[in-house]
C-alpha cells in the first residue's frame, strides 16, 4: 500500500501517476479511509490493515487525517475519469457513500482536518516532510523505467 505524492498540491500528484497506479491508488486511498473510518468507530469494517505504516500515518495517533486524505482520493479519483478510466456503478455507489459518510461527521471533531504531512515509505525506509516528494518522484521513476508498457501520465512536474 501506498500513497504516491509527487507534491503537496493533491491535483499534481494525481496527474503525475501513470494510468495503471492512479486506478490503483483510488483503490488504496479508498481502503485507507475505510480503515481509519472503521478505527475511529464510523464504519464498521475490516481492520486487518491498521498496522500498516501508511495506514498507521494516516491514522495520526487516533486523530486521523481524514478530509485531505478524501481530497486526494477525489482528486485521483477525477484524474482517473478525466483519462476515460472506469468504474463500476458499485464501486461508483461505495465512493458515493464514503463521501456522505465523512461529510456526515465533518462537525463531528472526530478526525484531524489538516493536510496530511508527507511520508515517503519504502521497504524499511521512512521518510517524512518534502523530501518524501522527491523521493516518490524518483521511485516511481524507477519503477516506469522497470515497466514494460510506457507510462501514460505527467512525467514533469512544474515547480
Amino acid at each position: 500500500m501506498q500513497i504516491f505524492r509527487v507534491s503537496p498540491d493533491h491535483t499534481t500528484s494525481a496527474r503525475y501517476l501513470d494510468n495503471r497506479r492512479l486506478s490503483k491508488q483510488v483503490l488504496e486511498l479508498y481502503q485507507i479511509l475505510r480503515v481509519n473510518l472503521s478505527l475511529v468507530g464510523v464504519l464498521d469494517t475490516n481492520t486487518r490493515y491498521q498496522h500498516h505504516p501508511i495506514v498507521k500515518h494516516v491514522y495520526n495517533g487516533g486523530h486521523p487525517y481524514i478530509t485531505d486524505t478524501y481530497r486526494l482520493l477525489e482528486a485521483c479519483d477525477l484524474e482517473h475519469q478525466r483519462r476515460g478510466g472506469k468504474r463500476s456503478p458499485a464501486f461508483r455507489e461505495d465512493l458515493e457513500s464514503l463521501k456522505r459518510l465523512i461529510e456526515g461527521h465533518l462537525a463531528d471533531d472526530l478526525w484531524n482536518h489538516d493536510p496530511l504531512p508527507p511520508l515517503y515509505v519504502f521497504g524499511d525506509d521512512r521518510v517524512y516532510g518534502d523530501a518524501a516528494y522527491d523521493l516518490y518522484v524518483s521511485l516511481l521513476h524507477d519503477k516506469w523505467m522497470a515497466d514494460t508498457i510506457a507510462p501514460r501520465c505527467a512525467t514533469v512536474l512544474k515547480k
